[in-house]
């Protein structure tokens, strides 16, 4: 869960430089070739389990299911990403990579939709639930928590873009029915990572953290709203009335349509005047820069001494109150349960509960 709350016109400096990581984040080579790869894992995952022996189930008619044509409805999507990530550090070839990615991960919307949802597919006793599968793809532990992870970091990237013109993604603020819904990016929207929906695995920002380049003064080469943006960057949006206002960046691709804001606090979109405060050259070499290795870097568990400690599936040893650092959650579980899953958090890291001794 993110530490920093956006507090208008008293921490924008602090607001700005965290935007400004987290949008070269979420289009990094590195993100997307984790999601690549994370795919990957789950369809590896999949196959060696409907494979053995012991996961064999019978229908009723006495006959073993094959889940062979499943894993070919899998593999269908992975085609688009295996030609997406050559594409990933060819700036000019990026938009097209990141256009293939948005068509592949539409697995999540095949896995978790009808026809595994009629089939009873997240019922406990089911293969799919054994491996993690679950009715609701953000709740999706173990193997099929793998393949919607994939998704989650594909999908930041899709909400980081902007398509014909409009920011289509957006952000639920809470977790109630009527829970006020944003677009992306805003100040309002672009660190609310609690809400599962939202699909953002937890915001971490590192230690020292680069500084956002300085506003645009200069209104030359700006682009106003429904036009093309001619360099692939991150903009930042100025408002057109008598004193401008400076709102969050945002991360175009050349080619691009310019999107309208939405403003902090409105449920209208105005047009604005963009203008590039940082142009992406990351990639003009064909190499990762160096300063992705931190992206993933694991986080490290901070925990008070001394403790006891379990992993999801075990048996629980004593009962009381348990807590996980890495879900930011605690649940109370009896002797003799089954600790609860995930395995991983939704940023890729192992699962272990502790209870204070």
């Amino acid at each position: 869960m993110s530490h920093f709350t956006f507090v208008a016109g008293r921490n924008d400096d602090a607001a700005r430089d965290r935007v400004f990581f987290l949008l070269k984040k979420y289009t990094s080579a590195t993100l997307l070739l984790r999601a690549i790869a994370l795919y990957e894992e789950f369809l590896s995952d999949f196959e060696r389990e409907i494979k053995k022996p012991g996961n064999v189930e019978i229908d009723q008619l006495g006959q073993p299911i094959s889940y062979d044509e499943d894993l070919v409805y899998f593999l269908k999507y992975l085609q688009p990403m295996e030609y997406a990530r050559p594409l990933l550090t060819n700036p000019a070839r990026r938009s097209e990579a990141f256009s293939m990615l948005r068509e592949a991960i539409r697995f999540r919307a095949f896995i978790w939709g009808r026809r595994y949802d009629e089939w009873g597919a997240g019922e406990s006793g089911t293969l799919f639930h054994k491996l993690g599968y679950r009715r609701l793809p953000y709740e999706s532990t173990g193997i099929f928590g793998k393949a919607d992870l994939s998704f989650a970091l594909v999908a930041l990237t899709s909400k980081s873009t902007s398509k014909n013109g409009i920011k289509q993604a957006i952000v639920s603020l809470n977790n109630k029915h009527d829970s006020r819904k944003v677009m992306c990016w805003t100040y309002e929207s672009i660190f609310v990572d609690s809400v599962p929906m939202n699909s953002i695995p937890p915001i971490v920002f590192p230690p020292h953290l680069p500084s956002c380049p300085p506003k645009n003064e200069n209104n030359d080469g700006q682009v106003w709203s429904g036009q093309m943006i001619p360099v692939t960057g991150i903009w930042e949006p100025w408002t057109i009335e008598l004193e401008a206002k400076v709102r969050c960046p945002n991360y175009y691709l050349v080619g691009d349509t310019a999107s309208q804001y939405q403003m902090e606090g409105s449920d209208t979109l105005e047009d604005v005047r963009w203008r590039l405060i940082w142009k992406d050259s990351r990639y003009a070499s064909g190499d990762i820069p160096t300063e992705e290795a931190d992206y993933f870097l694991s986080v490290p568990e901070v925990v008070p001494s001394p403790m006891l400690a379990a992993y999801p599936g075990d048996t629980c040893p004593i009962s009381g109150e348990w807590f996980s650092n890495h879900l930011n959650q605690k649940v109370q579980v009896k002797a003799g349960e089954s600790m609860p899953g995930p395995e991983l958090s939704q940023a890729g890291n192992k699962v272990i509960w502790y209870l204070k001794i």
